[in-house]
């Protein structure tokens, strides 16, 4: 092993002396008291101080991964890799400092140029950029190879197609990108979904293993449309969550899972069955639901997650189907019905398509299911419930967006004379 030099360079240099300037500075902003009514802005502060940290790591990386492709510092430090690396001197967790060496790697190879980018636009964060570079990573390992022959014409494809889902919608988070990375790989090849659905089926199984204890252990596998079954039947009989209920979350969907099974054995032969208990929506195009050539966009269900055509025809045999008229090319759900400030099921299901989490501009982890309808325009102010002026809004972000509403009118209204300031709105 070479030796390291007795003083390591690095410590006097001119970029190490200006951050080290800078971080006074700004450890003089962050440890100032924050006055009444300035919280959303210093927020706002340590968001861009956040992105600008992360434009020095980026850079840090790329040059690590030019020095390591040169093999000196391999060397004399004793780590052979740019993660062994990471999680010394970084001291990162392993997972992470792979992730953060897998997009070095490609940094400097020049074989994601769309997130490189990106990120020296500022249109991706760092966490986003490694997201992309680990699923594309794992799209091209897991493809057809005989479909998809060129390795890295599918790689600059699938890369480019989630930096333009990014560009398009800046407030997608991480989870998100990665919901959007199999609905990417769907519109690569359309029919793998259905390829992969029909083997996990042929593989099917379940099997009950009893024990001396009085106990038991229930194992079951298949297809990915079993499991919206299952999960939609779990979701159904379980009970509403109370102060009293002490049961952990495996308990309360055994509990449910056996409630739905002693509801079918009670119900078998039943000429007077009650309606459907269970719900499972599903949005699909109609060139897929079809089969016909051409079919981009996937089927969705309502938390985002891509379903294979033979899945839906599956449970479309006794299912209710609602047709939702769209406009090209924007997708937007065309409705004329204003006369209800609640929006129906119908609307609520419409206006929620192409929605997985919370509509907040800054992104939001909130799945759709458990949003609110909520009224772009409110309907206090003249905005009518039809589809085009819904979106789902989770609670807290919905009464954040009413708090603001109100404190524009009142400062409005501190414009016009006492017998003039208007009454502010209700909650809707």
């Amino acid at each position: 092993m070479i030796a390291a030099p007795k003083a390591a360079p690095g410590e006097c240099s001119l970029a190490v002396a200006a951050l080290a300037g800078a971080r006074e500075i700004i450890d003089q902003a962050l440890n100032a008291e924050v006055p009444p009514g300035a919280d959303e802005a210093a927020a706002e502060e340590i968001a861009a101080l956040w992105a600008q940290l992360d434009q020095i790591r980026y850079r840090a990386l790329s040059q690590m991964a030019r020095l390591y492709a040169r093999g000196a510092v391999a060397r004399y430090s004793g780590y052979s890799t740019l993660d062994k690396w990471l999680v010394h001197h970084g001291q990162l967790p392993t997972s992470q400092a792979k992730d953060l060496a897998r997009l070095a790697q490609h940094v400097h190879e020049e074989t994601l140029p769309a997130t490189v980018e990106a990120v020296e636009d500022g249109a991706l964060a760092l966490g986003e950029a490694v997201v992309i570079a680990k699923v594309t990573d794992k799209a091209v390992q897991t493809r057809d190879a005989q479909h998809f022959p060129e390795e890295q014409e599918y790689r600059g494809g699938f890369e480019s197609a989630l930096v333009a889902a990014k560009a398009e919608r800046p407030g997608l988070s991480v989870n998100q990108l990665q919901s959007v990375a199999r609905q990417v790989a769907h519109r690569l090849d359309p029919h793998r979904l259905d390829r992969d659905h029909e083997a996990a089926h042929a593989a099917r199984g379940l099997v009950v293993h009893e024990t001396f204890q009085g106990s038991y252990q229930l194992q079951a596998w298949g297809g990915s449309g079993d499991a919206l079954v299952v999960r939609a039947a779990i979701e159904t009989f379980d009970a509403p969550l109370s102060d009293e209920d002490t049961r952990s979350r495996a308990q309360r969907e055994h509990d449910a899972l056996i409630a739905a099974l002693r509801f079918a054995t009670t119900h078998t032969g039943c000429d007077n069955a009650p309606a459907p208990l269970a719900q499972i929506r599903i949005v699909v195009p109609v060139q897929t639901y079809l089969d016909a050539q051409g079919q981009e966009q996937p089927a969705l269900d309502e938390h985002g997650r891509v379903i294979p055509a033979g899945v839906v025809h599956e449970l479309a045999a006794d299912a209710e189907v609602v047709r939702m008229l769209t406009a090209p090319p924007t997708g937007q759900v065309l409705d004329v019905s204003h006369s209800r400030r609640l929006a129906s099921a119908r609307q609520r299901a419409a206006a929620f398509h192409g929605h997985t989490t919370c509509a907040h501009p800054q992104g939001c982890e909130v799945p759709v299911a458990f949003c609110q309808a909520d009224h772009v325009t409110s309907f206090s102010r003249g905005g009518h419930t039809v589809v085009a002026n819904l979106q789902p809004l989770c609670g807290p972000h919905n009464r954040a967006k009413y708090q603001r509403e109100l404190r524009t009118h009142q400062r409005r209204g501190q414009d016009h004379p006492p017998d003039r300031v208007p009454v502010p709105p209700p909650r809707e």
